[in-house]
């Protein structure tokens, strides 16, 4: 039977090695880290942190399970359980075949899922806030994760998902944006009617949009409280989520499609549009 090592209290008994506890294999469950590649993890209300620092983020806002690490890791597994979390120390090439992909992080850590809330509850968010990022359709984990990272790091106030978004709370998404998903809050809406909410209440929606008629970036200085909505990388923004904005931003560009080059990956611009209009240089 491999070895479970844990600090659970006065259930364990004593391994031999200072500081280390030999426990039954049941009190954590392989089953949490199995399969990770394939498994929709959003339906089983779990999310996977991977290595020390995201990990750790995580195990502050989260209901922990267990941690599963490399031997190597044990250390910092300890420093992230305090006594309070199961962790079992298998070999790499057990964790990659357990979870199902090539794994050098360290360790895995799994805890329940926090619960998104819709729009309709963000009301200290629409009421005080300045700066919101609304995504009705960021289908890519790793731009989803940069975004959400970019923002919290320039102080926006919080993220938009629409309905077609990548789940924030994803193992990729954790991972890209180095659990920023828990440094700000995130809020759900279901369609372009309820963003109704945000311009009846102060809110400017600009669309980021490649067009000549277009603002330039600067202009986002302007605005007092700003939404900003980025479009999917294939379909952009839809007719709808236009029909919404008071405003379009460009990020001007040199190459067009003559050139093979006709936009910035969403992330890219994201970042360049969050640094233009974040909230220490509201000048309207």
């Amino acid at each position: 039977m491999k070895k479970l090592w844990a600090l659970i209290g006065p259930r364990c008994i004593r391994a031999g090695k200072p500081g280390l506890w030999v426990v039954p294999m049941a009190e954590l469950d392989l089953a949490w880290f199995a399969e990770l590649k394939d498994r929709e993890l959003r339906k089983e209300r779990i999310i996977i942190a991977e290595g020390r620092l995201v990990a750790e983020r995580t195990a502050a806002f989260c209901d922990a399970l267990g941690i599963l690490c490399v031997p190597a890791a044990l250390e910092d597994a300890e420093a992230i359980s305090r006594g309070t979390i199961p962790i079992q120390v298998l070999s790499e090439a057990e964790i990659s075949k357990l979870a199902g992909y090539p794994f050098h992080r360290g360790l895995l850590f799994a805890a329940r899922r926090p619960e998104l809330q819709p729009l309709s509850e963000a009301g200290t968010l629409v009421a005080s806030g300045q700066r919101l990022v609304v995504l009705p359709q960021i289908t890519d984990p790793e731009n989803l994760g940069a975004i959400i990272r970019t923002a919290a790091a320039l102080g926006w106030d919080g993220i938009l998902l629409g309905p077609r978004s990548a789940d924030p709370y994803s193992r990729r998404v954790l991972r890209c944006s180095m659990a920023a998903v828990f440094a700000l809050p995130i809020y759900t809406f279901h369609g372009a009617g309820e963003l109704e909410l945000l311009a009846s209440t102060g809110w400017e929606l600009w669309a980021a949009m490649l067009s000549p008629d277009s603002c330039s970036p600067e202009s986002l200085r302007q605005v007092k409280k700003l939404a900003l909505m980025l479009g999917n990388e294939r379909f952009g923004l839809s007719q709808e989520m236009l029909n919404r904005s008071c405003a379009q931003v460009t990020i001007p560009q040199r190459r067009f499609e003559v050139d093979a080059v006709d936009s910035l990956n969403v992330a890219a611009a994201a970042a360049i549009l969050l640094w233009e209009g974040r909230p220490g240089l509201i000048s309207g």
